[in-house]
């Protein structure tokens, strides 16, 4: 049975990846990509990062790593904030925290990630977490879900890392917690996964935990 759970945010709490696409298509046409291929640069960014792809870009967009995602950033933190959590979220998060367990975050956001949940009256039903402003190393790096286990003495075999890409999957069963694959847009692309569910209410019984 599953106690604890670490949670990713962009596209497993939180329905960002509309906000996250639509900055990545202005900041791409800003640098002269006139033709964007949505459905594809989608499937990318989630078998990798934004990050990897605008640094690969790049150089054939006649621009700096550095400056395309300085653009991109101002432009997406403006458009985030208006995101709101999966519907599941909230009796999923409430269910968990009844139940006994510790819900905590995990995420190359920043600061602005508490604001996200703070706005949608989420931010109580967690006891900490790890945002960017941290400077760990980034996933599928073990570091930040590690940090998180020392920090309140995590079982990890009772303890869970959620999120909707490899990377997340990859990061928890790189710290040694059961790794488990949230596949929201049907990618199908965590085949190494202890777990994989289409829908969060499919975690409850995992962790003995029921809504309402």
């Amino acid at each position: 049975m599953l106690v604890n759970a670490i949670w990713d945010l962009d596209g497993t709490l939180f329905d960002t990846y509309p906000e996250m696409l639509a900055a990545l298509v202005k900041t791409l046409h800003y640098y002269g990509q006139v033709t964007v291929d949505e459905g594809a640069l989608l499937k990318t960014v989630k078998r990798g990062s934004i990050t990897a792809t605008l640094t690969q870009l790049a150089p054939q967009l006649d621009t700096t790593p550095e400056r395309i995602l300085s653009h991109f950033h101002t432009l997406e933190r403006q458009q985030v904030m208006i995101a709101q959590p999966y519907p599941e979220v909230p009796g999923v998060l409430h269910a968990i925290h009844d139940a006994g367990g510790l819900n905590l975050l995990m995420t190359h956001r920043d600061h602005s990630a508490w604001a996200l949940l703070r706005q949608a009256g989420l931010k109580d039903l967690f006891l900490d977490g790890v945002t960017s402003d941290l400077g760990l190393p980034r996933k599928p790096a073990p570091d930040a879900v590690l940090h998180l286990v020392a920090a309140h003495q995590l079982n990890p075999e009772r303890t869970a890392m959620i999120g909707d890409r490899k990377l997340d999957v990859i990061a928890g069963q790189n710290a040694g917690v059961k790794g488990v694959y949230f596949n929201v847009d049907g990618l199908n692309d965590a085949p190494m996964a202890d777990v994989q569910v289409d829908h969060l209410t499919e975690l409850l019984p995992l962790f003995n935990a029921h809504e309402g």
